[in-house]
């Protein structure tokens, strides 16, 4: 409701007469409200031009284009060589094991959080897992030799693959916090968490594996 009311002349045009350079004039020209507000007024919108996609009217999503004034995007970058030494020399930490998995195998931290101790297969050296998208569910993980003796440490034997002292699986947020927390006590507090999936891409295409192969993985 709170989107509606803002969409003024809108609302009462076709969607398919709209194009980008209308939703952006009305997005700027809602100077009332928090970036916050104006993100879920968005929202909204993307979530209107997905349901006219489904149904055939439009060909694309126009909305996911809306800049919202006053949001920074933080871009991160894959990690160097150097800071990855880094973390191998402190790879008895446990945050750290789990960075490095991350790093060497492209996983996200969504998927590692949800890997248990069934979907690991140290003798032949994969994981199952994936999120996202129905490609990336239930693909093949290569687990590199590297990581294997942190595989194992990290799992042990339980059945979560991340979980606190208590053996508890952790939540998405406590393992973001866990994450930060760690690239500040090692002096790597510009890395972000998807930086290990673009490190794991950087890493196999300079040793050669075929893009196809990395896009699978």
């Amino acid at each position: 409701n709170m989107a509606y009311v803002r969409f003024g002349e809108m609302a009462n045009t076709q969607v398919v007469k709209l194009k980008a350079d209308h939703l952006q004039d009305w997005m700027d020209d809602i100077r009332d409200l928090s970036v916050g507000s104006k993100t879920r007024v968005r929202s909204t919108m993307v979530q209107l031009w997905k349901y006219a996609i489904k149904n055939d009217i439009v060909l694309n999503n126009y909305a996911e284009h809306i800049e919202v004034e006053g949001i920074v995007k933080k871009k991160g970058k894959i990690f160097t060589r150097d800071e990855i030494q880094t973390l191998w020399n402190n790879a008895d930490d446990p945050t750290v094991q789990w960075i490095l998995i991350l790093i060497y195998s492209g996983m996200r931290i969504g998927e590692l959080l949800i890997m248990t101790s069934d979907n690991i297969h140290l003798d032949k050296q994969y994981m199952v897992g994936g999120l996202k998208s129905e490609a990336g569910r239930d693909r093949i993980i290569p687990i590199h030799d590297a990581i294997v003796p942190l595989v194992q440490k990290q799992l042990g034997t339980a059945k979560h693959f991340i979980r606190d002292k208590r053996g508890r699986k952790i939540s998405y947020s406590r393992a973001l916090d866990n994450f930060k927390d760690t690239m500040n006590k090692y002096n790597l507090a510009e890395h972000l968490p998807h930086d290990t999936r673009k490190t794991a891409v950087s890493l196999m295409h300079s040793a050669g594996i075929p893009i196809e192969t990395i896009r699978v993985i």
